[in-house]
C-alpha cells in the first residue's frame, strides 16, 4: 500500500471541519435553550402577558409529553433511512422559524403558548438526530473527547448567550460604564431593528436574535458534518415503526446492560436536573444570598461544569464511559452532600464547582455510555429512547423536593437541606444500577461509521411490513 492510499475498510479520521461543525451546533441550541426554555421567555410570559409559574410549567410539560410520543420513532426512522443530518436541518430551521414568531404574537398568550410548544418539540427532537452524528466526527478522535468539547461549547453558549442576549432586552453596566439596552440596540441596528421595543424591560426582544443566532451557529453542521450510512436504507412505514419500538422495549434485555442504563440514566438525570434547578433557590432560602452573588456563584459553577465536559471526555476514552461515569456520580454525590451539609456561604463556593464538573461529566459521558451499549444499526433509535428517558427524568425530582418543602414547610431551612440531600438517595439508586451495566467500549460503533465499506443490503434481514 502506498502512501496516502487507504485499504478499502480501514477506518477514516473525521475532519477537524466536520468536528468543529458538530461541536458548534450545541454552542447553538444552548443559546435557544437559555433563552426559551430558562429566562428570557419565562419572564416575558410572566411579566408582560401577566401568566403564572404554573403556566410555564404546564407548557414545558406538554413539550416533554409530545417529545416522549414522537423521539423513539423519530430515531427509528434516521436508522430505517440512514439519514440524519436532513432530519436535524429541517427541525433546527422550524425551531428557529417558531422562535421568531414569539416576537409576532401580539401579546395573544394562545399564540405564544402555542408557538413555544411547537419550538420546544423541534428544538428537542433535532438532538436526537445530533446526538446520533456523534459516531460519525468521532471517527479517529475518541467519541469521549468530541462528546466533552460538544458539552463544553453548549456552557460557553450559556454565557455568551446571557450577554449578548441581556443587550437587546435592559441596559448593563460593568466597570462603571452603561451599555445596550433596547433604545441602543435599535440605533445600532437601524431599520433592520425596526422589531425592537424600546419601552422599559421587553423580554420579547430577545427572540428574534435568538432565532438568528441559533440559525447561524448551525450552519456549519447542516453543511460539513457527514452523514455516514452503515447499511442500505429501508423503507419507512410509521405503523410498522412504533410497533417495533414496541418490540424493542420488550427486547430490551436482548442488549446487554441497555435497559438498566436506561433505567439509571433516568434517576441520576432526575437528580442532577432537580439539584440545578433549586441551586439558587437553595442559596437565597437558606444563606439569604443576594441576587447579584447567587448569579456570580451559576457563572462560576459554569465555567467549571465547561472544565468538567471535556476532562470527563478525554477520560471516557482513557479509562471506557463505565468508569467515568461512576466517578461522576460519585462526584455528584460528594457535592450533594456537601451542599445539604453546608454551614456557610463560602461552602456552595466549593459544593457550586463540584456540581457544575459533575453537571458537565453527565452529558458527556452519559452520551457515549449509550453509543458503547447501542449496535450501530440502532444509534438513532436508541437515542431516541435516551431523548424519552431524559424528559422521563424532569418528573420525579421536582414532585419529591415539592412534596419533602411542603411536609416540613414549619421547619425553616430544613425543609430545604432534607429536600436536597434526598437527591443522594436517587443518585445512590442510580450508581447502584450502573454498576450492574456492562463495561461496554465505543470503539467498535465508531468505527462502523468510520469505515470506507459500502453497506450491503443483502445481509441485513427482511423488513416486516406487517
Amino acid at each position: 500500500m502506498t502512501s496516502g492510499v487507504r485499504e478499502r475498510g480501514m477506518p477514516r479520521k473525521a475532519s477537524g471541519l466536520a468536528v468543529w461543525s458538530w461541536v458548534l451546533y450545541d454552542f447553538s441550541n444552548t443559546i435557544f435553550s437559555l433563552s426559551i426554555l430558562s429566562y428570557f421567555f419565562p419572564l416575558w410570559l410572566g411579566d408582560e402577558l401577566g401568566a403564572g409559574a404554573d403556566t410555564v410549567n404546564y407548557l414545558v410539560a406538554l413539550s416533554a409529553l409530545l417529545v416522549v410520543v414522537t423521539a423513539p420513532v423519530l430515531g427509528s426512522i434516521a436508522d430505517l433511512r440512514q439519514k440524519r443530518r436532513p432530519y436535524l436541518v429541517v427541525l433546527t430551521v422550524l425551531a428557529v422559524l417558531f422562535t421568531a414568531g414569539l416576537d409576532f404574537t401580539g401579546g395573544v398568550l394562545v399564540v405564544a403558548a402555542a408557538l413555544f410548544v411547537a419550538a420546544d418539540v423541534c428544538y428537542q427532537s433535532a438532538l436526537v438526530f445530533y446526538n446520533s452524528l456523534l459516531p460519525v466526527v468521532s471517527a479517529g478522535r475518541g467519541a469521549g473527547r468530541i462528546s466533552g468539547y460538544g458539552t463544553a461549547a453548549g456552557y460557553v453558549g450559556t454565557i455568551l448567550a446571557l450577554i449578548l442576549l441581556t443587550f437587546f432586552v435592559s441596559e448593563q453596566a460593568f466597570f462603571g460604564l452603561t451599555f445596550g439596552g433596547p433604545e441602543a440596540a435599535r440605533d445600532l441596528l437601524g431599520p433592520l431593528g425596526a422589531w425592537i421595543d424600546p419601552s422599559g424591560e421587553p423580554n420579547s426582544n430577545a427572540f428574534i436574535p435568538t432565532a438568528v443566532l441559533y440559525l447561524l451557529f448551525s450552519l456549519p453542521a447542516f453543511l460539513f458534518v457527514p452523514d455516514k450510512a452503515v447499511r442500505e436504507p429501508r423503507p419507512v412505514h410509521l405503523a410498522t415503526t412504533y410497533k417495533s419500538l414496541f418490540t424493542t422495549a420488550r427486547n430490551m434485555k436482548e442488549y446487554a446492560g441497555l435497559g438498566t442504563f436506561m433505567v439509571a440514566t433516568v434517576l441520576y438525570t432526575d437528580a442532577a436536573n432537580t439539584a440545578i434547578a433549586n441551586m439558587a433557590l437553595y442559596a437565597r432560602e437558606v444563606f439569604g444570598m443576594e441576587q447579584a452573588r447567587i448569579q456570580a456563584l451559576l457563572l462560576f459553577s459554569t465555567v467549571f461544569a465547561g472544565v468538567g465536559s471535556v476532562g470527563f471526555g478525554f477520560a471516557s476514552d482513557r479509562f471506557g464511559p463505565k468508569k467515568t461515569l461512576i466517578t461522576v456520580l460519585v462526584l455528584w454525590l460528594v457535592a450533594i452532600l456537601v451542599t445539604a451539609l453546608a454551614v456557610a456561604p463560602w461552602m456552595l463556593l466549593v459544593a457550586g464547582p463540584l456540581i457544575g464538573m459533575a453537571l458537565g461529566g453527565t452529558w458527556t459521558v452519559s452520551r457515549t455510555m449509550l453509543l458503547a451499549l447501542s449496535p450501530p444499526d440502532r444509534v438513532g433509535e436508541f437515542f431516541g429512547v435516551y431523548a424519552l428517558a431524559g424528559k422521563l427524568s424532569a418528573v420525579a425530582g421536582p414532585v419529591l423536593t415539592a412534596v419533602i418543602l411542603s411536609t416540613l414547610e414549619g421547619y425553616g431551612t430544613v425543609s430545604y437541606r432534607v429536600a436536597i440531600g434526598s437527591l443522594a438517595l436517587i443518585l445512590g439508586l442510580g450508581l447502584f444500577l450502573l454498576l450492574r451495566v456492562p463495561d461496554a467500549r465505543y470503539e467498535e460503533t465508531v468505527e462502523e461509521f468510520s469505515s470506507d465499506d459500502v453497506p450491503n443490503a443483502k445481509e441485513e434481514p427482511p423488513v416486516d411490513s406487517s
